[in-house]
């Protein structure tokens, strides 16, 4: 059975090494890190190593599951970004989150993959809730949570420091039967 996921426009293919030379560009622009603490890749190299990692999953002391994705639109035949969840399995619990290049922000692209692996998530997984962790400047991604069904459940002050300021989160949260 593949752990690809498809639609008509997106395919969500499990993050491997390999994409690392399809993701470089995509990853590098520097838009896409105003609102998360990571820094655009430095090479093919160091992102192929990154991916290698993520790709083995979480560390067996760890009582979770990774799993990462890349993010291609059959359409225009590229890769436009990732997408991740780490699954609390005893909980049936989802942190969910994505990365996407600016040139796809706006039109739908994050809305589509997320529904693609949140329906994956509660069909194999049995997931009932998912999270989504937000800097509280991104007004996009709040929207497109919002948009897909999540409610704001938290605030954490200083969740992070990163660009030289603090960086604070809204907490939303979506329970499974918003999906069904």
């Amino acid at each position: 059975m593949s752990d690809k996921l498809t639609s008509q426009l997106l395919k969500l293919e499990p993050l491997n090494k390999d994409h690392a030379s399809r993701l470089f560009e995509v990853l590098k622009d520097p838009q896409i890190y105003i609102y998360i603490p990571e820094n655009p890749p430095v090479s093919e190299e160091s992102l192929a190593n990154k991916f290698a990692i993520l790709a083995k999953g979480a560390p067996s002391h760890l009582d979770e599951i990774w799993l990462n994705y890349a993010i291609y639109d059959s359409e225009i035949s590229k890769y436009i970004g990732t997408l991740q969840a780490t699954l609390f399995v005893n909980e049936k619990k989802a942190f969910i989150a994505y990365i996407l290049n600016s040139n796809y922000w706006g039109k739908g692209y994050a809305t589509q993959a997320m529904l693609l692996m949140i329906n994956k998530l509660i069909q194999k997984y049995e997931i009932i809730e998912f999270e989504a962790c937000i800097d509280t400047r991104n007004t996009k991604s709040v929207e497109l949570v919002k948009r897909l069904g999540f409610e704001y459940t938290g605030f954490e002050e200083n969740a992070d420091y990163f660009g030289g300021k603090p960086s604070h989160e809204y907490i939303y949260t979506a329970k499974v039967e918003v999906f069904q």
